[in-house]
């Protein structure tokens, strides 16, 4: 009796395994409720169903459909939030443990854009903040009974409806799998912090596909067909979009009735609506009241060394007060800025876990401390070829900047070049050196290890802030600008702009491409804000309350540090306004 028992309750233990539904095969999208919305897609000015916030209603407001066919954009595809909104075919299989025949994963193959996504079924962590992000994200499931509970981070900024309606980095995901006979439900509750006031809730369904066909190919290969600036970004400045207004005027409601956000989601919003109309009066939007945020890239704790391997030769160390790139060859390290002064000890020891290797270089991206604090540590830990100490490299400007402010002969750098670009080769890296001018600092330089496919951007791209500005030193707006277009001539995507050459920040996540492309056309945006600000004669003061950076304040801007979003304003500003005083302009 109690080995039946046992038996039977090991039968019940194991039952939950044996009664997972299975997901796999080809499914296209059911569209009987919502073709509308999903195959022709929303249009410029339709906001509703969307709990958005100010951020988003400002983002979304200037947004310009022309942006699909700018260069970087043409072959970026759908996000996760975005992608189960459109014409939709995708395909399941799982991959099993070849011994306990568990799943360890299910992989998805999506038709549209040729995207793979990977579901980690094994209890696996999610990626530290600082890891890489893309237009899939990473994924973790678990089942709930028969619904396959989905939960993903660690996805690019992109959106939520075609209509402009951005989905920013910061969002998660967590989406359930049901399947009833031959129809499979798909529900996603999304959280994003920097553009929605509360979860997004959308739902799809999909019938199983008997029979295949051949629409799983999406060859994309992006050109400047038109010979317009390949640097341009496509918006609409506040309140110069002349077509936000179509869709509410085409169904006759008011425009704040499409831009209402979660209250105009509610059956208590519809007699507003209805009294709004019959008097002919205007619906005002309730005031947002959302907590501070703070972007998890930017919380990354320092003190602690954490060591990733970003791709080829090279590797980042993150918690010295800035990023540190590492690349190690047959002959030696090359160490690309050191991190803060009393960080060198632990610097050290990170790179010696990496490598027992011989440090031959320091490359300095530019002057400030928290990049070059433990400049002479690191270099007398190692030793040139010629036997002096690890040679320190920098531009010419960095130099004079270290001299001005009497750093220690030993932590300058000696080696400098003036021109514009320097390589040479480091075993089999062709090292490139790229100088700006007049980007964060004076002298800024990003460095490209060509045969690992990694840039190392320094303060020149940051994933943490909004630009940081060093006026001082020469820094300026335009100069950040040309900046990030000379790293985005050097990146090259490796799938729909994903992946490729990897870009390492001053402050914050491993990047690519798409990500620089997106912090690029922010720092566009606001600056022609602040161009036509200043053409419209508006002192500091009034171009502040005109809030030029409303729609990513939630994701860069701070109230409080080193570098707040009013200091940015003023800097941006300043430098604008002196460009323009300085030219033959009006």
């Amino acid at each position: 009796m109690r080995l039946f028992v046992v038996s039977a309750l090991f039968l019940l233990l194991r039952v939950p395994v044996f009664a997972q539904i299975n997901i796999a095969g080809e499914w296209v999208g059911r569209y009987h409720e919502d073709q509308v919305d999903r195959v022709p897609g929303d249009v410029n000015g339709d906001y509703t169903g969307v709990p958005l916030n100010d951020a988003a209603r400002r983002y979304a407001g200037v947004w310009d459909v022309s942006r699909i066919g700018v260069l970087e954009h043409q072959c970026q595809p759908w996000g996760a939030a975005l992608i189960w909104r459109g014409p939709h075919q995708f395909r399941i299989w799982d991959t099993k443990n070849p011994d306990s025949q568990e799943v360890i994963a299910y992989e998805m193959f999506y038709g549209h854009f040729m995207q793979r996504r990977t579901i980690w079924m094994d209890g696996r962590p999610h990626p530290p903040a600082y890891a890489p992000h893309t237009f899939m994200g990473f994924s973790t499931g678990r089942w709930n009974g028969d619904i396959l509970t989905v939960t993903t981070t660690h996805l690019k900024k992109e959106y939520f409806r075609r209509s402009g309606i951005p989905a920013s980095d910061q969002m998660t995901m967590v989406e359930y799998f049901t399947r009833h006979g031959n129809l499979l439900s798909h529900v996603t509750i999304a959280t994003d912090p920097v553009y929605l006031t509360e979860p997004f809730i959308s739902s799809e369904d999909f019938v199983y596909m008997d029979r295949g066909n051949q629409n799983w190919i999406y060859n994309c290969e992006y050109t400047n067909e038109t010979g317009s600036d390949k640097y341009r970004v496509a918006h609409w400045l506040p309140g110069k979009n002349e077509f936000v207004d179509d869709w509410a005027a085409k169904h006759g409601i008011p425009l704040e009735a499409a831009w209402g956000g979660a209250e105009s989601l509610y059956p208590e919003y519809q007699p507003k609506l209805e009294a709004a109309l019959a008097n002919k009066t205007p619906l005002t939007v309730r005031a947002e009241s959302q907590p501070a945020h703070v972007p998890a890239d930017r919380q990354i704790p320092q003190g602690e060394i954490k060591t990733v391997h970003v791709q080829g030769n090279v590797y980042m160390l993150v918690g010295a007060g800035a990023n540190i790139a590492v690349n190690v060859g047959d002959q030696g390290i090359i160490v690309v800025d050191t991190g803060n002064a009393d960080m060198g000890d632990k610097v050290l020891a990170a790179i010696r876990q990496i490598s027992d290797k011989t440090i031959r270089a320091v490359i300095n991206t530019h002057a400030h401390a928290d990049h070059t604090g433990a400049n002479e540590q690191i270099s007398l830990a190692g030793k040139s070829v010629n036997g002096n100490p690890a040679t320190i490299m920098a531009s010419e400007a960095v130099l004079a900047q270290m001299t001005e402010e009497k750093r220690p002969i030993s932590a300058r750098p000696l080696n400098t070049f003036f021109d514009d670009q320097r390589d040479f080769p480091f075993d089999d890296e062709a090292v490139f050196l790229r100088q700006l001018p007049n980007g964060h600092s004076g002298g800024d330089t990003f460095v490209y290890f060509r045969a690992s496919n990694v840039v190392v951007a320094g303060d020149l791209f940051l994933t943490t802030t909004y630009p940081v500005i060093d006026s001082k030193l020469g820094g300026g707006l335009q100069g950040f600008i040309d900046g990030l277009a000379a790293i985005m001539d050097v990146t090259v995507p490796k799938h729909h702009q994903d992946g490729g050459t990897y870009v390492i920040p001053g402050h914050g996540r491993i990047s690519d491409e798409a990500d620089v492309v997106e912090y690029r056309d922010m720092i566009v945006k606001v600056r022609d804000r602040l161009q036509d600000a200043i053409e419209r004669g508006l002192t500091l003061a009034q171009v502040k309350a005109e809030k030029p950076t409303l729609d990513f304040d939630r994701r860069y801007g701070s109230d409080t540090g080193p570098w707040t979003t009013d200091m940015f304003i003023e800097a941006a500003y300043n430098d604008l306004r002196q460009s323009r005083q300085g030219s033959n302009r009006p």
